[in-house]
């Protein structure tokens, strides 16, 4: 019976996952689901990820996917945010959202990772005037006194 409410959830991941109330289903889901259950959620979050993200109740369902996931997982979710003009920068404003900024700048490598950062870093004015931006403000500038120190 358990599995067919799982069923019936993933079904309407993206919904669920926009709803004030629905996304803590998705969430529960991703934190206590099997792991083939949190691959084909991420997969779901993936593909939608601008729609999901853009909602307030989206941030949370993105946080738990990034959090659970597989590594795998969490980079495809990770680089399906970079490909939306914007994204990052909205999210890193948001409650929940400056929680995945985070979790997504630790997730890529390379040049995705350098991509992400910069992008971040030329708003980083914007960063210091939001509540939770300076957060996000505040990782980068001790990430980048990091790399200063290791060079």
């Amino acid at each position: 019976q358990v599995s067919e409410l799982a069923e019936a959830l993933m079904l309407k991941t993206v919904t669920l996952a926009r709803h004030s109330f629905g996304n803590f289903s998705v969430q529960h889901l991703l934190e206590f689901g099997t792991e083939e259950q949190r691959h084909r959620l991420a997969q779901t979050i993936t593909a939608s990820a601008d729609e999901i993200c853009r909602s307030r109740a989206g941030d949370g369902v993105v946080a738990a996917a990034l959090e659970h996931a597989s590594p795998e997982d969490r980079r495809a979710i990770a680089q399906a945010m970079l490909t939306e003009p914007g994204l990052l920068l909205e999210m890193a404003q948001g409650r929940h959202g400056h929680l995945s900024v985070v979790r997504i700048l630790n997730a890529l490598e390379g040049q995705e990772s350098i991509k992400a950062h910069m992008r971040l870093a030329m708003n980083i004015a914007t960063l210091r005037t939001s509540r939770y931006g300076r957060n996000v403000a505040k990782y980068l500038d001790e990430k980048m006194l990091c790399r200063g120190a290791t060079q």
